[in-house]
């Protein structure tokens, strides 16, 4: 069994992470539904820079707090990989996130839907498989590539609003 204050430190590092990952969410949103010019876009702009500069260290916390909770014990499994996988993905999007960020609209649009779906449906992933622990592989990744699936069909959703194949082309930008 893990010490305790070890296991509560990991959580609570966790817990962080997805709270910061809800903000990125929000921000990533109001990003795309406001206009380019409004002022409260810049202040939008900043929060989720924000959360992309913390969202890798709190990233990279995780797991080094879960490496230590196995090396002190804890039950490991195929859960394992399956969870780094989806903190990598986590971590990862911030960067891609950022690079997008600048481009113009039709550039950026598939990438923050992409990131502002998929990144929770990680983080949902990250959270079952620290509660579950499933010893199946199968059922240690498929969470991960399901929440991979939300992110691809959040970007190709995006994407095809943003080009106007639905008719749906946004005039107020």
């Amino acid at each position: 069994m893990a010490n305790p204050l070890l296991l509560a430190t990991h959580i609570t590092i966790a817990l962080a992470l997805t709270i910061l990952v809800g903000v990125q969410s929000t921000e990533l949103a109001r990003i795309r539904l406001l206009p380019n010019e409004t002022p409260t876009a810049e202040g939008v702009v900043r929060t989720v820079r924000l959360t992309l500069l913390s969202i890798p260290v709190f990233t990279l916390l995780t797991a080094v707090t879960g490496v230590a909770v196995l090396a002190d014990g804890a039950k490991g499994g195929p859960w394992i990989g399956a969870g780094l996988l989806s903190t990598a993905v986590i971590g990862a999007s911030s960067g891609w996130t950022r690079r997008r960020l600048n481009k113009p609209e039709a550039h950026r649009t598939g990438v923050l839907a992409a990131v502002q779906w998929g990144v929770p449906a990680q983080t949902l992933v990250a959270a079952f498989l620290m509660a579950d622990r499933p010893d199946n592989p199968a059922l240690a990744f498929a969470p991960v590539l399901l929440a991979l699936a939300v992110t691809v069909t959040a970007y190709l959703s995006a994407r095809r609003v943003a080009s106007g194949v639905y008719g749906m082309v946004r005039t107020d930008r």
